[in-house]
């Protein structure tokens, strides 16, 4: 009877996610201690993700935004991640070795204890990040340390563009380029800016706004393809 009613008490859950699925609610995804390897993920926004001691070895991430999410003891050893954003997020004891990063930001993480050994890392940053705590993390010239708030004297066209675009659901959800509906998230604005002039951030936040689908907009590293597939780079 027991085992009937906990199996019974799975599906209810089942459905109610799907529910919250199709009706576009965030949906929490828990889970710990796998036995089994996980599949990596694709454009998704995960807010308040807590797995533990899972398995992603040889996985493969693309256009990730975790935010406010626990991720701790978790195997990334040879995975895959580009465009992946961790954000206030705890990392504590998860292996990153020999893996390969890509347009990868760690913001305001727990790396206590990570394992970065033969980590390849392109375009990967450490925003307000005490990477101190982390074991075997060796940055190249293509990493970037940032760890003091950028100071941006945007033009009023440049700002009324973001805060039209925190109009668009499926762009301010992520929170990449928007803290609140008002208040740009200037240390993503800024390596936006380190990428491309403003002239021309500031058409492509104008022609954001006319895009129809603007449903895997989840990482800084989406807004890279974007501009240079607007610009014609």
């Amino acid at each position: 009877m027991a085992k009937r009613g906990k199996s019974k008490h799975k599906r209810i859950l089942k459905l109610k996610r799907k529910e919250k699925l199709k009706a576009g609610k965030l949906v929490r995804f828990d889970l710990q201690n796998s036995p089994k390897k996980c599949k990596g993920i694709k454009n998704k926004y995960c807010y308040q993700t807590n797995i533990h001691n899972l398995i992603y070895k040889g996985a493969t991430f693309e256009n990730v935004r975790y935010q406010a999410s626990n991720i701790t003891k978790c195997n990334y050893r040879e995975a895959s991640l580009t465009g992946v954003d961790f954000c206030n997020s705890n990392l504590k004891n998860s292996d990153f070795r020999n893996s390969k990063l890509k347009n990868v930001i760690f913001f305001n993480c727990n790396l206590k204890n990570c394992d970065f050994e033969g980590t390849k890392m392109e375009d990967v940053y450490f925003i307000c990040t005490n990477i101190n705590s982390a074991k075997n993390l060796i940055l190249n010239s293509k990493c970037e340390v940032i760890t003091t708030y950028p100071k941006l004297n945007l033009s009023k066209r440049m700002n009324e563009n973001i805060n039209a675009l925190a109009g668009n659901y499926n762009i301010f959800k992520p929170h990449v380029i928007h803290v609140t509906e008002n208040k740009p998230n200037f240390w993503i604005i800024k390596i936006l800016l380190d990428y491309v002039d403003e002239s021309n951030l500031e058409r492509c936040f104008y022609a954001l706004q006319k895009r129809k689908d603007t449903r895997n907009f989840c990482s800084m590293f989406e807004y890279k393809q974007f501009i240079d597939s607007y610009l014609k780079r």
